[in-house]
């Protein structure tokens, strides 16, 4: 084979459209803040989290009116550009501190309080951190408080409030909110403890995240304290020069009941002139309530339709792609860390696919924890069953009969790799049944088990050697790289992919280390890979799941170039097994012919067929019949164009010269 020399990086393009459908991924305990950081005229959003090292920007490339969010990972990178030691990431916050026309950020967290002053203007933000405005704030604070600006005694700077949270190495009670006066200037700040700006707040529990806005058109900040529970906290300002907190049971009790750690905020983002609510969870979802009152009389109505994140209840995403429902296009079904199965029904199409959390008959399977499940055919009656590692090591297998999937224990039951099993299936030897390679919490643990066709899996290790294994992998087996054998990738626990192209056969793998085919692929952590083709342009296309439970889409743009066929003629025949296998409604059937080396004719034409036959030996097509010359040739088979139900079939290469070789394959529908 001849390879041209591609840039590897232009291979993956991440799209976050197919599971973000707003632009917004999420991390858990997520914090969001919204300001116009580019000037032109509507709300970016700012994403703070507690389970990453830095925060997500989302520059607004939609309108005020209607947002639309694309993720842009340098107009906050010159903060982290010398590591993440004494960095934040938990709380963002931004105002004009220093009243110079555009916006600060402050972001709260384990180093206490850090500012970064904008040393840009209002459409082009550059950030220089300044350490001399909250050092006397920070030895109060602890490592978990959440800042909040506003103006509680209207003399014409801001104030701050501080939420507290649960801190490392102590500090102030949890669930406090502490003041503190701004005894400078607006442009001048400095800030002094002042017990009145808060008299009266209560203890909101294990945190206190305080939101301040003008709900009512009155003058003042209002407060919604957010908490470590389901609930708000929130209080109308009937003071003057300053706060007086008055409780209002009634203004939020709308809001869903069924996340905690919810961390508010307020920002006018579809541009009606009112402050709509929008916060983070536990899980990291966004909640947006839309004000449908007015800009004096609020009211907050649900609107799902912005921030939709199509992920996992919980953490631990896994991946796996297949035509579950047999409709045409390919679904999901992920594990989680609590050993369950979640799917998601593909409700656009086999070129545009938008996936839908649905429930289904296996959602009821528990394993204990940390699922990692895949669709597999394993008794080749055309219907999918699921084959699952978990947290001890084991595998374990549940048989679809139709009615529901029923465990049984005895086929992978001497199968056990101490820790984290995830599994990964694939034709290795080229005999039509699938064998199977087990991934482990261990490097060393990983073992490969080859299938004697009736489903008796037998262990040999030797398929995997020369593959170091990372901790806590999970893998796949694609020809991601075109050449129509199977490679090797692994998701690893930092979040990256490795990957091991098969240089050798499709029958007789040799496992050769590439790191630069997957460079600008990765995700937080526990990178989970899957692979299909997923906009119907015959390349497989990549989905990563990661420990936050998200997913992300990486579409393939490998050229059809990348690979060229034969320019020699091979020197034997070969009658290649069918790829993809099992397939549907498609496959590729390769197979080549070698020159005569006994006759002086280079390319001296045979006669041969192509056929495909049922399990019963019936002819069922004609693929290719004439004359054909030396070389190297691909043929499709649609399985569809003939109505053909599931099950094995054969194809027959005949040449005339003698030559015939038969394989079968599996169509599943």
């Amino acid at each position: 084979m001849l390879f041209s020399n591609p840039s590897y990086a232009q291979f993956w393009e991440r799209v976050d459209s197919i599971f973000s459908p707003s632009g917004v991924n999420v991390s858990s305990f997520s914090a969001p803040n919204f300001a116009d950081l580019d000037g032109d005229g509507d709300y970016d959003l700012i994403l703070g989290t507690t389970s990453s090292s830095r925060i997500k920007y989302f520059q607004n490339i939609g309108t005020k009116f209607q947002p639309k969010f694309k993720e842009d990972t340098s107009t906050f990178s010159s903060i982290y550009s010398g590591g993440y030691v004494g960095t934040n990431s938990y709380y963002p916050t931004t105002c004009d501190i220093d009243n110079d026309g555009d916006i600060d950020l402050i972001i709260g967290g384990y180093n206490g309080l850090l500012f970064y002053k904008n040393i840009g203007d209002s459409t082009f933000p550059v950030w220089q951190k300044v350490d001399t405005l909250f050092p006397g704030i920070n030895s109060q604070i602890g490592t978990d408080a959440k800042p909040e600006f506003a103006d509680l005694d209207r003399d014409g700077d801001l104030d701050l409030l501080i939420g507290i949270g649960e801190s490392l190495f102590g500090g102030p009670t949890a669930g406090i909110t502490m003041g503190f006066r701004n005894t400078g200037t607006n442009t001048l700040p400095k800030f002094v403890k002042d017990n009145a700006l808060v008299l009266d707040l209560p203890d909101a529990g294990l945190n206190s995240y305080p939101a301040l806005a003008d709900l009512d058109s009155d003058g003042d900040s209002e407060l919604l304290l957010g908490r470590d529970l389901s609930s708000y906290l929130y209080y109308a300002n009937t003071g003057t020069t300053n706060p007086v907190w008055t409780r209002n049971t009634t203004r939020f009790q709308m809001v869903e009941t069924k996340t905690y750690w919810k961390n508010p905020t307020f920002c006018d983002l579809d541009g009606d002139n009112d402050y709509d609510l929008i916060y983070g969870t536990s899980d990291g979802t966004l909640y947006f309530y839309k004000n449908i009152g007015t800009p004096t009389s609020p009211e907050y109505q649900y609107d799902g339709s912005q921030f939709q994140v199509i992920r996992i209840e919980g953490g631990a995403s896994t991946v796996s792609l297949a035509d579950y429902d047999n409709d045409g296009d390919i679904d999901l079904m992920s594990g989680d860390w609590l050993g369950k199965f979640q799917y998601f029904k593909n409700e656009g199409s086999s070129l545009n696919p938008k996936f839908k959390k649905t429930e289904t008959i296996f959602t009821n399977i528990d394993i204990g924890s940390y699922s990692s499940p895949v669709f597999v055919d394993l008794d080749q009656d055309g219907d999918y069953d699921i084959v699952s590692g978990g947290l001890n090591g084991k595998v374990y297998c549940h048989i679809n009969n139709g009615m529901f999937f029923a465990a049984n224990t005895t086929l992978f039951g001497h199968i056990n790799v101490i820790g984290r099993a995830a599994p990964a299936f694939v034709d290795i030897d080229g005999d039509g049944d699938l064998d199977l390679l087990v991934a482990a919490e261990l490097s060393a643990n990983a073992k490969f088990f080859l299938n004697d066709g009736y489903n008796n899996f037998t262990q040999k290790d030797s398929l995997i050697l020369g593959v170091t294994f990372p901790r806590d992998a999970h893998p796949s087996l694609a020809d991601v790289d075109g050449d129509f054998d199977f490679d090797l990738i692994l998701g690893g626990i930092d979040g990256k992919i490795i990957y091991y192209e098969n240089t050798g056969s499709k029958t007789n793998p040799v496992w050769e280390k590439n790191d630069t085919f997957f460079a600008n692929v990765r995700v937080k952590q526990h990178a989970a890979p899957g692979f299909a083709d997923l906009d119907g342009d015959g390349k497989l296309d990549l989905i990563l799941g990661e420990y936050d439970g998200n997913f992300t889409y990486f579409k393939n743009n490998l050229s059809t170039s990348f690979v060229n066929y034969y320019v020699r003629p091979p020197d034997e025949f070969i009658l290649s097994q069918n790829f993809p296998n099992p397939f549907n409604p498609s496959t590729k059937i390769r197979f080549s012919i070698p020159v005569d080396k006994n006759i002086n004719q280079l390319y001296r034409e045979r006669d041969g067929t192509l056929k495909v036959y049922n399990a019963l030996g019936q002819e069922i097509a004609t693929l290719f019949s004439g004359p054909i010359r030396p070389g190297t040739y691909e043929v499709d088979f649609i399985a569809s164009t003939y109505n053909l139900p599931s099950g094995v079939y054969y194809y027959m290469l005949t040449l005339s010269n003698g030559y015939f070789e038969t394989k079968k394959m599996l169509y599943q529908k």
